[in-house]
């Protein structure tokens, strides 16, 4: 891949176009006292640009009727424009803008960081966050996926203009992905002209990938797999998982197929037993994001504290059936027409198709995975799954926040009943 891969997938629509950018590395790869560097930045990209300052640029998008989005991931920045067809002659200019001169006023800068660490308050709410936050430290350690994308309140207090310029300027030559898709101008070209000039840096050297030295324990340590989080609260969140596998990997498309089997949908076997027939929850699901490293693969669920035992205990047994138990035929192929269906659901729109198409660009994985993967579903068999689940999810890691005392029973039957 070159610095920069434009690629363009006209389609109709009613005179409406979205140009996706993924600029490669998120907050995976913040300096170790600079958590939140990248998410920061990210934005602040469309907080003013080039001729624009944050001003001009809100009044020039919102005025043509258009949208300008920017979010960070682990991986990577996505920065979405949506606007008409008459209106891209003055908006996709700023995509160069954006990349290669970012305003970076400090004025916005310390609104924005004020944005975060508001955020980072609010998480403090959400025993759901609380949970998987304190999962990911324990499960990833000291893998860029253990820290929140958003940063450390601390870190934040502590990022200047001079980081936040020195990142910007990197990011002329990491790689980058441009998808234009839907209705496009007839002088597309033009544009394409002035946008290849986020390509040119003389003095630029190519965006290093960052290797994934984490390494799965090869045995199962009780006394480290589980992590407690104290809450006065009436509701324990219960977060049961594995560090799995890239998204790019083979095995992912039979990791998927298992994931819609546990949690898509009211017929899933989570949603039935805990909800249904247990009356044990009132919220249950799988948590399995697209990564390029190894992405975690979640069970997670929220129960009253005098029904989170028998929770934790089904979850568990759910979960041992993974590697135990085949799936019927009926379960499997359900499970397939779900994967289906969730692809097709995730494709309506252009918006949709061109951020899926940067995203697996940009996480170096071919254009046409979706439609390889739907031409082998058919062949992957309930033992696929079983074999999977015996390679990925042997040692599970369990986070709980809630009362305290709830907390410790569960966590005294976790260890006793799991060595």
């Amino acid at each position: 891949m070159n610095s920069l891969d434009v690629y363009l997938s006209p389609c109709r629509s009613p005179g409406i176009l979205c140009a996706k950018i993924w600029v490669r590395d998120g907050s995976r790869a913040d300096p170790i006292n600079k958590k939140g560097l990248h998410s920061l930045l990210g934005s602040l990209l469309i907080r003013g640009c080039g001729p624009y300052n944050n001003l001009q640029l809100a009044d020039l998008v919102e005025g043509l009727g258009a949208v300008l989005l920017s979010e960070t991931y682990e991986d990577g920045i996505m920065i979405s424009l949506k606007c008409t067809e008459e209106g891209s002659n003055d908006l996709l200019p700023l995509l160069k803008w954006i990349i290669l001169e970012p305003r970076l006023e400090k004025e916005q800068i310390d609104l924005e960081r004020q944005l975060s660490i508001q955020a980072i308050n609010r998480q403090k709410e959400n025993q759901f966050i609380l949970a998987l936050n304190k999962w990911k430290e324990i499960a990833y350690q000291n893998h860029p996926y253990s820290q929140d994308v958003i940063g450390s309140i601390k870190d934040l207090k502590t990022i200047t203009r001079t980081d936040l310029t020195s990142l910007s300027e990197k990011i002329s030559s990491r790689q980058k992905v441009i998808v234009i898709s839907g209705s496009l101008p007839a002088n597309i070209d033009t544009y394409l002209k002035d946008i290849k000039v986020m390509n040119y840096n003389p003095n630029k050297k190519k965006g290093q990938s960052i290797s994934d030295k984490f390494k799965k324990p090869n045995h199962f340590d009780t006394d480290k797999s589980i992590v407690i989080t104290p809450q006065n609260t009436k509701q324990v969140v219960i977060i049961l998982g594995s560090t799995t596998i890239p998204h790019s990997h083979p095995d992912d498309i039979a990791l998927r197929i298992l994931s819609c089997h546990l949690g898509s949908g009211m017929s899933s076997v989570l949603f039935n037993i805990l909800r249904e027939e247990k009356g044990l929850t009132y919220d249950v699901g799988i948590y399995y994001p697209i990564r390029e490293l190894n992405a975690p693969f979640i069970i997670h669920a929220s129960s009253r504290t005098n029904k989170a035992m028998e929770t934790l205990i089904l979850l568990r047994k759910c979960w041992n059936n993974l590697q135990d138990s085949l799936l019927s035929n009926e379960e499997l192929n359900l499970a397939k027409s779900k994967f289906r269906y969730n692809c097709a659901y995730n494709s309506q729109t252009i918006s949709q198709r061109a951020e899926r198409k940067a995203h697996l660009i940009g996480l170096n994985i071919d254009e046409n995975y979706d439609l390889q993967n739907l031409n082998l579903i058919d062949s992957i068999t309930k033992e696929d799954i079983i074999r999977v689940s015996s390679l990925y999810l042997k040692w599970p890691i369990l986070s709980l926040c809630g009362p305290e005392e709830n907390l410790n029973q569960l966590r005294d039957f976790w260890i006793d009943n799991y060595n």
